[in-house]
């Protein structure tokens, strides 16, 4: 059997490019065909290792270079390129002879249904489903009624494809009466044996220096509780265009002294392990790899209630908290009783960790080899 993956390009220090790159090799490790077609890798070496085994193909579309386009210009530019790419993407795809092909939602989502190469068609959404409403703030409200649309025009193209596949139960729900619908959780993206001691000062949070992630509230949070505690840091992994604003409200509220902004990460592995608490405070996420790989090093966790992915990957209580969105005061409180016992981080640290198992490589796979040969009978 062949499984074609369609992606803008594998170059990126990415969730989904990660993710892919696991999923690919673990299918050519197992007697399966792989193959990543890309939109705009462009020569440039992938982030994240792929097996030799697993075959490339480029398009040579460079949606990217319209990024710098006005938005009229951009989304006019990226339209008439389209006929380009479904002649390209159908070519490829007969001469592959796939049997399954799978979108992650890029330029393809919109058209792939429609050729006509024999495949089977699987779409995968990596975020939730009211991201392109919630990734604006609220007083935005122009970028958040055409987010709305786009939410109505996802549900028209996801009922397209012969399996659409989703990556939370919390989400669920909000596509009722699809009955093309799955939910298969991303897996780790790394298998450690190492596991974070919990004795260090040390609190992280994980994600790009972007609205999406949250980051303001994180150091008001923070602004709250280190003066309670002066010798523990906050360790914030990643880049991202709003950094220095970050930066500078940190030294703002008097912080910055006990705020490390460390850049982008390649070794995240360690970066859990010398902590002691991970966070996230996002306005949403779709599954939030960062809280399952804390987990998986036996990490505990203080994350908000966002849509989607907190719900289904912590037990409150029991292998961290869980707060009400946007609950500054009872966030900060929680992360307040971890920082003072270390009995209690230890117990939760446990528990997260046998919790994170259900996301191993080997207990996700299986269920995409399910959902593979469920199609190609």
């Amino acid at each position: 059997m062949k499984i074609v993956y369609c992606i803008s390009g594998m170059f990126k220090l990415g969730g989904i490019e990660r993710v892919i790159a696991n999923k690919v090799n673990y299918l050519v490790n197992h007697g399966y065909e792989a193959c990543i077609i890309t939109t705009d890798q462009a020569g440039r070496p992938d982030f994240f290792p792929i097996d030799e085994r697993v075959e490339r193909v480029d398009l040579g579309l460079n949606y990217e270079a319209y990024n710098e386009l006005p938005t009229w210009k951009r989304y006019w530019e990226t339209w008439r390129k389209r006929s380009l790419h479904k002649a390209r993407l159908e070519e490829e795809l007969k001469r592959l002879h796939a049997d399954v092909v799978v979108s992650v939602w890029r330029q393809e989502a919109s058209f792939l249904p429609d050729l006509r190469d024999g495949s089977c068609k699987v779409l995968e959404l990596h975020t939730s489903k009211f991201a392109p409403v919630l990734m604006y703030p609220a007083e935005q409200k122009l970028k958040r009624l055409l987010g709305r649309i786009r939410v109505f025009l996802q549900e028209r193209t996801a009922a397209r494809y012969d399996r659409f596949v989703i990556l939370t139960q919390e989400e669920k729900p909000q596509w009722s009466g699809l009955p093309n619908l799955r939910v298969i959780p991303n897996p780790l993206s790394f298998s450690s044996k190492k596991r974070a001691d919990l004795s260090a000062h040390r609190v992280m949070m994980a994600g790009r220096m972007e609205y999406v992630k949250n980051f303001p509230e994180l150091l008001q949070i923070w602004s709250r509780v280190v003066p309670d505690f002066p010798d523990w840091k906050l360790h914030l992994c990643g880049d991202g265009w709003m950094i220095n604003s970050f930066r500078l409200q940190a030294e703002k509220l008097g912080i910055a002294s006990s705020v490390k902004f460390e850049g982008a990460v390649t070794d995240m592995e360690t970066a859990y392990t010398s902590s002691s608490i991970c966070l996230l405070t996002s306005h949403f996420e779709g599954f939030s790899m960062v809280l399952a790989e804390a987990q998986s090093v036996g990490l505990p966790a203080v994350s908000y209630m966002c849509p989607s992915g907190p719900r289904d990957i912590i037990t409150d209580g029991k292998d961290g908290f869980l707060v009400p969105h946007y609950d500054q005061e009872t966030f900060a409180e929680r992360l307040r009783t971890l920082m003072r016992d270390e009995e209690l981080r230890h117990r939760m640290g446990q528990a997260a960790e046998k919790a994170s198992h259900r996301y191993d490589l080997d207990v996700i796979m299986p269920q995409w080899l399910s959902l593979f040969n469920e199609l190609v009978k």
